[in-house]
């Protein structure tokens, strides 16, 4: 890989030929390596607003050495450039209405711009574990039995790590009082963004890229001067969920807001009915539980302890555990599916006859499991209209069911496997026919849930797959209402973590533009910028893999 210096004189090259034609206008925002501008937020900016303020402040003194300020309120004549909603904007007519999802709006004036969207902050609903230990003393799971009232076990219990520790300096007013070293804010994965990506948008079409994780990833251009563009533009993502479930550090977590990711509160979709797979559940209704070789199995080590879904009780405990979810939590969605390597179902009387094996592997049980979960979902709606039941196909629910025409206007599918790149180029029209099989059986929009190689597990199958990749996230625009990518956690930029890196990046730029986002262009971009004089051998490479 190249040093830093070589990418940055890369980046100045690429910028040079390709990106110093946008607009050349008075006034400027920098002249000649001199700041003519300032940058402006609010008296009490909400967190993510701070970010967006230092990172704009932080790339332009990268660009041309010229250092804005960060005031509150305009100062002089200098170029007055917007950050997040204030009096300011309100008084310009600039809203956010209307931008959801991570949408923003860049606009501006003769001596303005604004940078603006959605900056709703994240505020948790109690009880949420502080850290773990409130999960490993116990204390979470008491204090969600008392409001919940029953004994299921706690849902979003990772929470804890999708928080960050910023330095109190971070996108402070340069004439505020200065904290001490040891104070913070924090900021939340689940925080909606939209200025910050206003901001990010901005560096893009400046020629700042972000390749790969922290400073050796970065790609900035040079520029003596940078002109305030005549702009009016509102930049709307094409998914509203673009989540990379993954507990790394912040390095890991800001390439991921740079990216324009997305992850809403409370997106819990596989696996939800492992939380009712507890000791006491178990001692009192045993029969709630699957039966195999005539007995009732249960695995206190395990998370994978399978049910009897014939069972009435077990079904109307499974509505009441859900109901009692929105009610504590006001989760969008709660999910149902089967605990994990539901291979086999449950040999009981009840269960006799129900599965499918004329339907191979991957639908052997599709019928059973769906029609649970389709249950499920009418019973849910009866209390809590507008709320959504989870659950993926997977496994050996992987097929739509035969058994319903089409699913309750509640259920969200969630396809494993969707859009896989590591199946490879020739599989790729298998993938497809089933992604659409489920179309017809849902009037909502599906999702995609995808397992991305778990490197640091010792699974080394990276995929320098970006045109497969690229092509088939824009075979969902329109069907989809987006992903969840889970994909290995990194506390640092080691082997594994640039394997995962690679993906990442094409998976989140493809995830805006429109479907007209090339990915060809965006896979040209990258060998040249990240890789310099060895551009076109890697390129040869990346070809070559999806041979």
């Amino acid at each position: 890989m190249m040093s830093k210096a070589c990418v940055v004189l890369v980046a100045a090259g690429f910028f040079v030929a390709t990106c110093v034609a946008p607009v050349q206008a008075e006034p400027w925002i920098v002249e000649k390596g001199q700041p003519r501008a300032e940058i402006v937020i609010a008296e009490h900016p909400v967190r993510t607003v701070r970010l967006a303020a230092a990172d704009l402040q932080e790339y332009v003194q990268k660009m041309s050495g010229a250092r804005l300020p960060i005031v509150t309120q305009p100062s002089g004549n200098a170029i007055k450039l917007y950050v997040g909603r204030s009096p300011d904007t309100d008084r310009l007519g600039i809203t956010a209405e209307g931008l959801k999802y991570g949408a923003y709006r860049l606009v501006s004036g003769d001596d303005w711009m604004v940078f603006l969207g959605d900056d709703t902050e994240f505020v948790p609903r109690e009880p949420w574990p502080r850290s773990n230990a409130s999960i490993a003393s116990g204390e979470l799971q008491k204090a969600w039995e008392a409001v919940a009232g029953g004994p299921w076990g706690v849902p979003n219990t990772t929470m804890w790590k999708d928080r960050h520790k910023i330095p109190a300096t971070v996108g402070l007013p340069d004439a505020a009082p200065q904290p001490g070293k040891n104070e913070y804010f924090e900021v939340w994965a689940y925080d909606e963004r939209g200025s910050y990506n206003a901001v990010c948008g901005f560096l893009h079409k400046l020629g700042v890229r972000w390749l790969l994780p922290g400073e050796l990833g970065e790609i900035v251009p040079r520029m003596d001067s940078i002109p305030l563009p005549k702009i009016d533009e509102t930049v709307q993502p094409d998914f509203e969920i673009r989540q990379f479930s993954f507990h790394g550090p912040w390095e890991w977590a800001q390439w991921a807001m740079r990216l324009g990711a997305r992850s809403p509160y409370g997106l819990q979709t596989a696996h939800g009915m492992s939380r009712l797979g507890r000791p006491e559940i178990f001692a009192a209704h045993p029969d709630w539980f699957a039966m195999y070789g005539g007995k009732r199995r249960f695995d206190p080590e395990s998370k994978n302890n399978h049910f009897c879904y014939s069972n009435e009780e077990l079904f109307r405990e499974t509505v009441r555990y859900v109901r009692a979810q929105f009610d504590v939590y006001d989760f969008e969605g709660v999910s149902v599916m089967p605990p994990d390597a539901y291979i086999s179902i449950c040999q009981c009387p009840l269960c006799e006859g129900k599965a499918d094996p004329d339907r191979g592997p991957r639908g052997v049980l599709s019928n059973h499991v769906w029609d649970f979960v389709n249950r499920v979902a009418k019973e849910v709606a009866k209390t809590h209209p507008g709320k959504l039941i989870y659950c993926c196909a997977y496994g050996t629910y992987s097929l739509p069911p035969t058994n319903i025409d089409k699913l309750e206007p509640n259920v969200q599918v969630l396809i494993v496997g969707g859009r896989r790149p590591k199946s490879g180029v020739a599989q790729q029209a298998e993938i497809r026919a089933f992604r659409e099989s489920w179309l017809p059986k849902t009037d909502r929009p599906i999702m995609i849930f995808e397992n991305y190689p778990l490197t640091n597990r010792g699974w080394y199958l990276p995929c320098f797959m970006a045109r497969t990749i690229g092509q088939s996230i824009n075979e969902t625009k329109g069907i989809s209402r987006g992903e969840e990518i889970w994909i290995s956690p990194h506390q640092e930029f080691d082997g594994a973590a640039a394997f995962d890196a690679f993906q990442v990046y094409f998976t989140a730029r493809m995830y805006w533009g429109g479907k007209e986002q090339d990915i060809e262009a965006l896979l040209d971009e990258y060998c040249r910028l990240l890789y310099g004089p060895a551009g076109d051998a890697m390129k040869a490479f990346f070809d070559y893999c999806e041979l």
